[in-house]
C-alpha cells in the first residue's frame, strides 16, 4: 500500500493517483488538495498542520522540552536557608 507524498495517509488499492516528475520520481497523492499543496503552492508537509509530518514533529518537540525541564530540576543546587527575624507589631491605643 502506498502513502500520500504530502499528508502521509495510507492509500487503499484503486484510490488516489500517481504523479511522475520529469526526473523519474513518483509521487502518490490521496486528493487534489495534497497535490496542489505540494506541487503548485510548494508547501512543506512539516509546516502544514493537518499532515502527519507536522503532528510527529510537534510531539517530538514537546517530548524534548519535557526532558530539558526534568534535567534543569536535577541540576539546581540547594541554597542554605536563611533565618528571618520576626517583626513584632505594636497595637495602637484608641
Amino acid at each position: 500500500m502506498a502513502e500520500c507524498s504530502f499528508c502521509g495517509k495510507k492509500l487503499k488499492l484503486g484510490t488516489g493517483f500517481l504523479y511522475v516528475k520529469k526526473d523519474g520520481t513518483a509521487l502518490f497523492f490521496c486528493s487534489r488538495k495534497c497535490e496542489k499543496n505540494l506541487l503548485k503552492l510548494k508547501r512543506k508537509p512539516i509546516a502544514t498542520k493537518w499532515t502527519k509530518a507536522y503532528i510527529k514533529a510537534k510531539e517530538a518537540s514537546k517530548a524534548g522540552s519535557k526532558k530539558v525541564k526534568k534535567e534543569r530540576v536535577v541540576e539546581k543546587k540547594e541554597k542554605p536557608k536563611k533565618t528571618k527575624k520576626k517583626k513584632v507589631r505594636k497595637k495602637k491605643k484608641r
